[in-house]
């Protein structure tokens, strides 16, 4: 639904099934060209456009399908598809009129905030999309940020935080964050999507879907999300998933990993998946005009934030430490914000393959964590022995996880939850060594260990703090448990 223009081919109306849950499409065809005459632009079979105007020392590049535009300055491209470089570079802004001809222009404003705006449509069909993006798209597209794609299972955190203006009027339109679940990066392979997953923030002029399930959960930050439609078909080959935040959200935060367990748990998508990137943007159907403003839009992948908008930083992320986060909510002090997604220290966060959490990967380099788990020996006994847990059929693993199935050692390769250890070429387990001498331990024995404030912890975790043992609600660091309503700590009783 939401593909690139050169990849699009056709498009035409959409038509949702109610009783098959799919969406077909009426096909037409797409103008793929883009032409530039005397200062104006057009496509063709389309209509003219208006006046392309580029900032001084920007750098207008006209292609077979699209072209792209380094913001500098004020700057604003009009042509199909064209591209639009925000956030020092990390996010691209694309002008997306993937499902109809229409007067529309992207635009990256001097103060670093950005947006597009469109006159009324008249035609029907499928919806344009103008949006940002950063990382890919399964037919190719990058923005060449380090962290996607990247593999589903080796996501601790992905949140996102936006401030956006909004002035849409007469028809129907959304405001829609998505990914795409692909079994190969596009580096390697393009179009392997398997999954296309929306998270719908706002919407409105009659925007609407049939009601798959409501108030699935309520999220780190308070929203209540609702499962909107399952599809089979959103235009793709891939199965189409809808969420939406309940009530809408134009400016606040969002936790995406929440949506991420819910695929898993409930459709099965294994820790091998790569999560493409993240695209935000509006749909809009027939009748409607806007004029949309970025004031930011800013992705946080496993202590990384990556920011567009005003005052945006150069590009490449940012790590917590020298130039990271302190609390909660943003600024921790003149430097920059220090908070519960941001890994302290001057060199930044762990990587994608470090994790510090409950079941205990640290890194290359072995484990750190409540288990006690110290690098590829295990846990190191005083006596020298090595101790693992025994696989358990409903426990959550990650990347670097050891356990004990069938007299063998064996260690996980990616996420995973009920696939059994076996033996078997790129499969989730690797067979490590024969388990002959390593002590297996009960997941469940032991004492519950104590609350640390440096520790990552997710939903179902638990720990003792202040004579009173506490279950996590769902991912946190450094949030100190306390007997609240509606925290992420709760007293087991």
């Amino acid at each position: 639904m939401t593909q690139d223009g050169p990849h699009t081919g056709n498009t035409g109306d959409r038509r949702i099934d109610s009783e098959k849950k799919q969406l077909t499409t009426m096909q037409s065809d797409h103008p793929s060209t883009i032409e530039v005459d005397n200062g104006e632009v057009s496509s063709s079979g389309g209509s003219r456009r208006r006046f392309l105007q580029v900032g001084a020392t920007a750098l207008a590049a006209t292609a077979i399908g699209s072209s792209s535009v380094a913001a500098q300055e004020a700057t604003e491209s009009c042509g199909s598809f064209d591209e639009i470089q925000v956030g020092g570079g990390d996010f691209v802004l694309v002008n997306n009129d993937w499902g109809g001809d229409v007067d529309m222009c992207i635009k990256a404003n001097a103060d670093g905030s950005y947006g597009y705006e469109w006159a009324t449509r008249t035609t029907g069909g499928q919806p344009n999309y103008p949006q940002a993006l950063l990382g890919t798209k399964p037919w190719g597209s990058d923005t060449g940020v380090q962290d996607f794609p990247i593999r589903r299972g080796n996501v601790d955190q992905l949140e996102l935080e936006i401030d956006i203006d909004q002035n849409i009027s007469g028809g129907e339109w959304d405001l829609a964050e998505e990914w795409w679940l692909m079994d190969a990066p596009v580096s390697e392979q393009t179009e392997t999507h398997t999954h296309e997953i929306m998270l719908v923030l706002d919407w409105g002029g009659g925007h609407n879907h049939y009601m798959e399930e409501e108030n699935v959960w309520t999220d780190t930050f308070g929203n209540t999300i609702d499962y909107w439609a399952n599809y089979s078909s959103g235009g793709t080959s891939a199965d189409f998933h809808i969420f939406r935040v309940r009530g809408g959200l134009s400016t606040g935060r969002v936790d995406l990993t929440e949506v991420i367990d819910f695929m898993s748990e409930r459709h099965g998508v294994g820790g091998q998946k790569w999560i493409s990137g993240i695209e935000l943007g509006n749909e809009y159907w027939q009748g409607s005009q806007g004029d949309v403003t970025y004031n930011q839009f800013d992705v946080t992948i496993n202590g990384t934030t990556y920011s567009s908008g005003s005052g945006t930083s150069n590009g490449g992320g940012n790590n917590g430490g020298e130039n990271g986060n302190d609390d909660q909510n943003g600024d921790g002090g003149e430097n920059g914000n220090d908070d519960q997604n941001g890994d302290g220290g001057e060199n930044g966060n762990d990587d994608q393959n470090g994790n510090d959490d409950q079941n205990g990967n640290g890194g290359e380099n072995g484990n750190d964590d409540q288990n006690g788990n110290e690098g590829d020996a295990g846990n190191g006994g005083s006596d020298g022995s090595e101790s693992y847990p025994v696989w358990q059929e409903d426990e959550i693993y990650l990347e670097g996880d050891r356990v004990i199935h069938d007299g063998a050692v064996w260690e996980a390769q990616w996420w995973a939850q009920g696939e059994e250890p076996k033996d078997e070429q790129w499969y989730v387990w690797k067979r490590v060594k024969d388990a002959s001498g390593v002590i297996p331990v009960d997941p469940g024995a032991g004492p519950t260990p104590a609350w640390d404030s440096s520790k990552i912890y997710r939903e179902g975790d638990r720990v003792t703090h202040d004579g009173t043992t506490w279950e996590a609600q769902w991912w946190t660091q450094g949030q100190e448990p306390r007997n609240e309503a509606w925290y992420v700590w709760q007293p087991v009783e």
